[in-house]
Order: C-alpha cells, then structure tokens, then sequence
C-alpha cells in the first residue's frame, strides 16, 4: 500500500508531499489547484508516459516519489528528455517507454491484460469518464471478467460500494429530518422579536410604575413637611392675633424680634405658595391604575384633601396679614438683601416647578396590566426560546470555528503558492480570500 507520494517541479507543484492515510485518502479543493496532478504522477510512474508537459514552467526536471508501507522507495525523474528510475537505491536508465521489471511487482499498478490486445486499468479513472465498464461494450466487459483472477475482489468491491451507497443514502434521509426539526425550532424562535419588543414595553411600564411609587413617597415626605409647617401657621396666627390687641402706637425699642418673625412668616409664605402650586399641579392629573391595595392610597387622599382645607384656612389668614400696616424702615440692610435672594432662588424654583408641571401634563396614563396568565405563558416560552437560542449559538460558534480553520487553510495554501499554478498570474491573500467567501471561485486566469 502507498504511504506517502511527493511531487518536485511536477506541473503545478513546485515541491509537494502528502501522507496517505491507512484505506482511503480523499483530495479536496477548488478547481485548478493540483488535485489531478497526483493521479497524473502517480499513472506517468506506473507507465512511464512520454512527453515533457509534467515539467513545471521554467525547471529543467521533475520528480515523482512514492514510499510504501513495506518499505519500498521508487523515484520517477525527467531531465530534459532523459527519463529514469530509481528503486530502493538502485538506477535505471535507457528505458525508452519501458518500466523496470520490478516495478509492478512493488507498485501493483499495472494493467490487467485481456488476450493478446485488451489491457484493463483498474486502477485509474478519468475524471469525466464513466465508471469502470460502465461505459464498454458488453463482449469487451465479458473478455475482462473471462481473463480476470480478480473477478471475486470486483465484486467485493461492488458490494461495498452498494453498502456506502446505501449508508450514504441513510445520511442524506438523516441530515434532511435534522434539516426539518432546525427549521421547526426557527419557526418556534419567530416570534422572540416580537415577545423581545413587549418584554421592552413591559419594562419601560414597570419603570415609570416605579418612579410613580417614588414620587408618591416624595409626596408624603412633602405632606409631613406641611404638616409641620401648618403647625407653625397655627402658632404665628396665635402670634399675629395677639399683635393685633396691641395699641397702634408703640414705642419700638428692639426691633429684631420683629424682624425675625418678619423672615419667619415670608419663608412660611414661600413654602404655602410651593405646597399650593404642587397641590394644583396634581389635581389634573389622570387616576392611576387600579391597585391590588388601596386603603393606603385611600387614607393619603383623604389627608390630601384635609390639608388643602388646611391650606385654604392659612391662605385667608395669610391675607389678612396681608393687609397689616409695613413696619418701620430698618436700619440694617443686610438681612433685607439676604431676604431678596431667598426670594430670587424661590421664583428660580417656581420656573422649574411650572416646568415640571408642563411635562406631567403631557404624559399618557400608563396603562392597565390584563391577562397576567397570558403575560406568564410568554414568559415560559421566552425561556424555552431562550435556551433554544443559546444552543443555536453553540453550532454557530462551531461552524465559525470551522470556517476560521478552513480560511487559515487558504491563507497558507496562498502563502505558499503566491503564483496561480495555470496562468502564473500573481495571488493576494486578502482578494483570494474575499473573492473566495463571495463564491466567485478564488482566481479568474488572466485577470
């Protein structure tokens, strides 16, 4: 059995060696790269062909050597016209179109003959030419199988191809029920986009849920604020009610305590107007959703609509101290000056607070959860879609795998053969490779 076949100037092989593997060894690769030349060796050392268009363009000889398993070497050369062998370290020469007696012996390639003029190759095939007597005539298929030892080994070898033939067929049957099950899982993965795009909107619906929890905890945190500062209103109405007793002239000989309540009083009235604008900038709002528990909600609002009165009682008190006299000028200015930048950071804040209202204005209701069944079935097979994509990750991460290792392969295959072997012409890599992935063959000759 041959073990390894190596080929040095020969057509389009500058020097090549393939190790054959135990039983069959298959050749593969785009056309016009040097397959065939193997069988062309191999059919040139087992008959000696003449000619010279084995030798590479350009050198002055070529070599075919074949090693067998049983140790045996056999070397084929032509130099210019000259043709010889050397076998097991012995030469040949002054073949002419003969071969060594030897030869067939180590080789086993040799013709079967048929009578006198019929000689059978069983050994080679063309590419394009029928299967072996397929082809023949029926008395020239007779004269064969009349003169073979081998008939016996034919059709073994018949019977084998049926069961490959066969195994084949099973593969094809197998490959073509996993070709229908992946696209019955594709067609199961349509609809992940669609359910991708509702989880989106779910989430998006979740989010603005939260921040309206949020903002409801920001609103009791405002209300006990109120609350505090309706306390306060209480107390400064007491006060004022108290002031108003006094005579209308009075000697004032310390007026800071005046004007400490002065500041008092305008940064509760900041804080009423704040409390109002907020109040009246939630009364249009849409009603929430429905909530599983409602008493909570329930119990604010009605605190809600207690304050308001509540609101309502210090905005009347706050205009009737509206209407007391101005007191005196004050000597100091400082705290006047202090007093208007508070002023200016409230009216900064009252921009920003109309702002926000415009923009509550605006927004949409949310919208109402339904069919919570419905929504947890999606889910599910959002889940099984999800493991289900994942293995179709895992095989396209091996077919990735795989194609990398095959364009490395023709990466260097191109390194090594920088020349096209039919036309000479120059081959870069890169455009190779594109060209190649775009099916366009690799290499157009003589462009």
């Amino acid at each position: 059995m041959l073990k390894r076949i190596t080929l040095h100037n020969f057509m389009s092989h500058s020097h090549t060696v393939i190790d054959l593997s135990p039983g069959l060894t298959v050749l593969t690769g785009p056309n016009n790269c040097g397959k065939s030349a193997f069988v062309s060796a191999l059919q040139i050392l087992a008959e000696n062909t003449t000619g010279d268009f084995m030798v590479r363009h350009g050198e002055k000889e070529c070599r075919v050597i074949v090693e067998t398993d049983d140790g045996h070497t056999i070397e084929w050369k032509r130099k210019k016209k000259t043709v010889s062998y050397n076998i097991d370290g012995v030469d040949y020469h002054r073949l002419r179109n003969s071969v060594p007696d030897q030869l067939h012996e180590i080789l086993k390639l040799s013709k079967v003959k048929a009578g006198d003029t019929d000689e059978f190759d069983v050994h080679f095939g063309e590419q394009k030419s029928p299967i072996f007597l397929l082809g023949d005539r029926g008395s020239r298929a007779a004269r064969f199988f009349a003169s073979s030892s081998d008939a016996s080994v034919l059709i073994e070898m018949q019977k084998l191809h049926r069961s490959k033939v066969k195994s084949a067929q099973q593969e094809y049957q197998r490959q073509q029920n996993e070709l229908k099950s992946t696209e019955i899982v594709l067609e199961l993965l349509k609809p992940v986009p669609e359910l991708e795009t509702r989880l989106e909107s779910l989430n998006l619906s979740y989010e603005a849920l939260l921040k309206e929890q949020q903002r409801i905890r920001d609103l009791e945190a405002f209300l006990q604020d109120y609350q505090h500062a309706d306390q306060r209103v209480l107390q400064l109405t007491g006060t004022v009610a108290t002031l108003n007793k006094l005579p209308g002239s009075l000697e004032q000989e310390n007026e800071k305590p005046l004007e400490v309540l002065t500041q008092r009083y305008e940064a509760f009235e900041n804080k009423t107007r704040v409390a109002h604008f907020q109040v009246s900038t939630l009364q249009p709002l849409a009603n929430p959703p429905p909530l599983e528990q409602t008493e909570r909600l329930e119990k604010l609002i009605r605190e809600i609509r207690t304050q308001e009165l509540e609101l309502r009682s210090a905005s009347a008190t706050g205009d009737c101290l509206n209407l007391l006299k101005e007191p005196p000028s004050l000597a100091e200015t400082d705290p006047l000056q202090k007093l208007i930048q508070k002023i200016a950071v409230s009216e900064e804040r009252r921009q920003l607070d109309r702002l926000e209202s415009e923009v509550l204005e605006a927004c949409v209701p949310p919208p109402e959860l339904t069919d919570l069944e419905r929504i947890e079935q999606l889910c599910q097979q959002w889940e099984q879609a999800a493991v289900q994509f994942n293995h179709q990750q895992v095989i396209h991460a091996e077919c990735e795998s795989e194609y990398e290792a095959v364009r490395d392969q023709l990466q260097n295959w191109v390194k090594e053969n920088p020349s096209c072997p039919t036309c000479g012409a120059a081959l870069e890599p890169d455009q190779f490779i594109r060209t190649a992935e775009t099916g366009l063959k690799g290499h157009a000759h003589g462009a």
